[in-house]
């Protein structure tokens, strides 16, 4: 990572507000945050804003909590609750432009600030935060997802929330007040975002797979009735991730139906977008398609994609007009 990016454990010392959003964002090293550099300012600090204070509670609830022994996680679960309540009820008012709210970290205060410079007078909605505060309770709590629609249910905060939140960005028109208006409902929003944030979702699953079973397995999110249904349990797979193989193929195969009605989506959505968010929008989802090909001719877990995820963002630089 870029040594200009503030040291952000230094909570006496933090950045400007719309820095700090930018600063987190860009740590995230997404493809969003990688895409979304080529939105114009006024866009690109609405996206970074919402993107930050989002990623900020989805960093606790998987590098923090989840990261303790089970009997601290027992021990602390209760205050865990309480911080992702206490960061939509701050995250709400940040987009309402209600006065601010106690009772969170001074980086997730600052990041509040960030968005509710970035959304005041617009039309940003809510939605997503609460969706994404539901998901996150729900890894809290350690539930389990059993079949193929938990998984569904969990993906409509885990994922198509911030993806919801980059296609209003997409869409939005920028007013003379320097507002920014997309006049479009959040169930639209998310309707329009739920195939491609599952898709891609499912993409990062199966890449990242070996990675996070080798992390003790609480962040793969994969169904109980996937694992029962290719005779494999996950202390199997934990022991040799290669037996995991078939489980893998039918998971790839099912992020195929997803694919093909993303890509609808996006063709659809591209004729009424203007260059620079169309451009975004398909350099996005060819970078999952890419990921997505590789995965169907070899979802082996043990191989690497992180330099093809590389290799295909340079690709598309010259085409988003990406400088630096």
């Amino acid at each position: 990572m870029s040594t200009d990016i503030p040291n952000l454990n230094n909570e006496h010392a933090l950045p400007a507000p719309d820095v700090l959003a930018a600063s987190v964002t860009r740590r995230s090293a997404s493809n969003l945050w990688f895409v979304g550099r080529a939105l114009v300012s006024e866009k690109r600090m609405l996206f970074e804003a919402a993107y930050a204070t989002m990623r900020v509670i989805d960093d606790f609830v998987d590098d923090d909590f989840l990261a303790r022994s089970e009997e601290e996680r027992i021990r602390t679960r209760s205050a865990a609750r309480d911080r992702v309540a206490a960061w939509l009820t701050a995250s709400e008012a940040a987009i309402s432009g209600a006065p601010e709210t106690s009772g969170i970290p001074a980086i997730e205060a600052q990041l509040c600030r960030a968005l509710r410079q970035a959304a005041r007078g617009g039309d940003l909605p809510s939605d997503p935060w609460h969706n994404l505060a539901t998901a996150m309770q729900f890894d809290v709590d350690e539930r389990a997802l059993d079949s193929w629609q938990d998984f569904k249910t969990y993906c409509e905060g885990a994922t198509v929330a911030p993806a919801a939140v980059f296609l209003y960005v997409l869409q939005a028109r920028i007013g003379a007040d320097d507002t920014i208006q997309a006049g479009i409902p959040a169930d639209v929003l998310a309707a329009q975002a739920r195939d491609m944030a599952i898709f891609c979702y499912l993409v990062h699953i199966l890449r990242d797979f070996a990675k996070d079973f080798a992390r003790g397995g609480q962040l793969v999110t994969i169904p109980q009735e996937c694992f029962v249904a290719h005779n494999l349990t996950r202390q199997q797979v934990s022991a040799d991730p290669m037996a995991a193989l078939p489980l893998l193929q039918d998971l790839a195969a099912r992020a195929q139906e997803h694919r093909v009605a993303a890509r609808r989506m996006a063709d659809n959505l591209k004729t009424t977008l203007g260059g620079v968010e169309a451009r975004i929008l398909v350099s996005l989802l060819s970078i999952y398609e890419h990921l997505h090909d590789s995965l169907l001719r070899d979802p082996s877990p043990l191989v690497d994609r992180t330099g093809l995820t590389a290799r295909l963002r340079d690709k598309l630089i010259q085409k988003l007009g990406i400088v630096g």
